[in-house]
């Protein structure tokens, strides 16, 4: 899988997890299976799909579907522009005639997309595979925002699609709401894993993006595998970049955070606990950590306070 697919179906993980979090009594499954990444269900019959569609020739939407399984509202998530964790996103016009008078009714009149947009679309829509067609006009969604006004915003709109479809029943989480003054005691703790939450997620996705999406210690790339590892814990540091971190197999961070696994802060060279050396790990020993693609490395001085810290 090359980087930017990677990073767009991480995207649409990423949206789904933060759906979950926020829309009330909703539950969140991994599928795979006939092109169906992950669905979430609500108690009312109306679900939301990461899906490829099209017969599995293009990926990555998310899709909204009534209680009769007639989707409703498509997303394509091939629209999404994104650069050093900055986006932009404009709709296509949906087909769904009560949808289409919604959106109308929260973004407006159809523009003409700006041609630099068009532009990366396509070469994007060719790079991960999904399809040929790229739509000139639709819906001003998004332009050069963070993570959290697409999330928001997009929150809010599936919400509005989903009331103008007559979806009773249909809450926010209270929490979700919060801000970080008004947090109560109650909520506390749960606003506080969400934030972390959310800045490991923008860590990986970082991380994805210099190493390429591959593992840097076994070569891996099932993004599914992949997760942001500290070299220094955030708690301890509270630096949260990738020069704190490593891109890691979840097997391979258990190791690295039991240190387990160890790496030579000068030369990055991979050492393993003698009591792997019987173990299928022991073939990654006196390997060197892949190189980022930026040209840079980790910290030499998280690396170092690590290492001498085992």
């Amino acid at each position: 899988m090359n980087t930017t697919t990677a990073i767009h179906k991480e995207i649409g993980y990423e949206i789904m997890q933060y759906l979950h979090e926020n829309l009330s009594h909703s539950n969140l499954r991994d599928v795979n299976k006939n092109g169906c990444y992950q669905k979430i269900e609500l108690d009312n019959g109306y679900s939301i799909r990461f899906t490829k569609w099209r017969e599995g020739k293009m990926p990555f939407y998310i899709i909204l579907f009534n209680p009769k399984s007639k989707y409703i509202f498509e997303l394509d998530l091939s629209m999404i522009i994104y650069n050093n964790d900055i986006y932009d996103w404009h709709l296509k016009p949906p087909k769904n005639e009560i949808t289409l008078n919604v959106v109308r009714q929260e973004l407006n009149s159809v523009i003409k997309f700006p041609k630099e947009y068009i532009s990366s679309v396509q070469i994007l829509k060719k790079t991960i595979s999904s399809g040929i067609n790229t739509p000139k006009n639709g819906f001003y969604f998004l332009s050069h925002g963070s993570w959290d006004t697409l999330t928001t915003k997009l929150l809010r709109l599936i919400l509005s699609v989903f009331h103008g479809h007559k979806s009773s029943g249909l809450t926010i989480n209270s929490s979700s709401t919060e801000t970080e003054e008004s947090t109560n005691d109650v909520n506390e703790y749960e606003y506080q894993r969400r934030r972390a939450r959310r800045g490991q997620a923008r860590l990986k996705r970082k991380l994805l993006e210099i190493y390429d999406a591959t593992c840097c210690v076994t070569g891996t790339d099932i993004l599914e595998t992949l997760e942001a590892a500290h070299i220094i814990s955030h708690a301890k540091t509270g630096v949260n970049n990738s020069e704190n971190a490593l891109l890691l197999r979840a097997d391979i961070h258990i190791l690295f955070d039991r240190n387990l696994l160890r790496i030579e802060p000068k030369n990055l060279k991979i050492f393993l606990d003698n009591s792997l050396k019987d173990t299928e790990y022991w073939s990654l020993n006196g390997k060197l950590l892949r190189k980022r693609n930026d040209g840079r490395n980790p910290s030499f001085e998280y690396l170092k306070n690590r290492w001498e810290s085992c």
